[in-house]
């Protein structure tokens, strides 16, 4: 039977690169995001260039309604997902003086609640495949925490605690594993984003604020997408014991 997979923000960036990874490996994939014509071209591109079946949903995650429905087409067209890759999210940036309620709660939405909706939903299909599988893209921010960043790192707290959760009450079933994956800054669109944002209230420039990023990674640079990419792959197809892979180390390893 075909592996189907569920990625979120999986029209670019670390999720994109998620989706080639898991077609490479002859999965049928389900590339879910906000932007209609996005996603449309990378389940084009993906099947083009792969041969495996794809789908492009366009879902706001934030809305509960949105994160099942994109469960129930998935399973409709392609088959209930046994593996889901919730990579979806933002990382809004400011003082905790100028994060207000709704800066929250767009973080909590897709960090935790939209995992939280997208699990239950996609479960009775993770349950009856042989090996179903849960990977949640986290942050080291939900490991330690960084200045300016207090909502975000709240939220990926969260996110850790709900796959810690998830692999405790799944402990007795074999078929049902969950991980998060936990990268520092990673080279994309929002990174550098976060970097023009914070550029355009301070004094250094948007490269300077990269570079900084860069250097608070303990690896020393910006992780790549496909890096990241490849630990999820690894995790999906090895299934290897542990919970949390903190990616910023120089020997990845998983710990519960």
């Amino acid at each position: 039977m075909q592996l189907v997979a569920l990625v979120t923000g999986g029209s670019r960036g670390i999720g994109r690169a998620i989706a080639e990874a898991l077609a490479g490996r002859g999965a049928a994939v389900a590339v879910v995001a906000r932007g209609e014509e996005a996603v449309k071209r990378a389940a084009a591109e993906l099947a083009d260039r792969f041969g495996v079946r794809s789908l492009g949903i366009r879902a706001d995650l934030a809305l509960a309604a949105d994160c099942a429905a994109a469960v129930a087409r998935c399973s409709a067209e392609l088959g209930p997902p046994s593996v889901l890759v919730h990579n979806a999210g933002t990382a809004p940036s400011a003082r905790l003086e100028d994060s207000d309620d709704a800066m929250l709660d767009e973080v909590l939405d897709l960090h935790v609640r939209a995992a939280f909706r997208l699990v239950r939903a996609a479960l009775p299909g993770l349950r009856a495949a042989k090996a179903g599988t849960v990977v949640l893209l986290g942050s080291t921010a939900g490991l330690r925490g960084y200045p300016f960043t207090a909502a975000y790192t709240a939220a990926k707290h969260g996110m850790v605690g709900f796959a810690r959760a998830l692999a405790a009450e799944w402990a007795r079933e074999p078929a049902l594993r969950a991980f998060v994956v936990c990268p520092g800054f990673v080279d994309t669109d929002i990174t550098r984003d976060a970097a023009r944002a914070v550029a355009a209230r301070g004094r250094k420039s948007a490269e300077e604020l990269l570079s900084a990023f860069a250097a608070q990674n303990r690896i020393g640079r910006l992780h790549r997408p496909d890096e990241v990419a490849d630990a999820v792959v690894r995790l999906v197809f090895d299934r290897p014991p542990g919970t949390v892979l903190d990616l910023d180390s120089p020997h990845p390893t998983l710990s519960p």
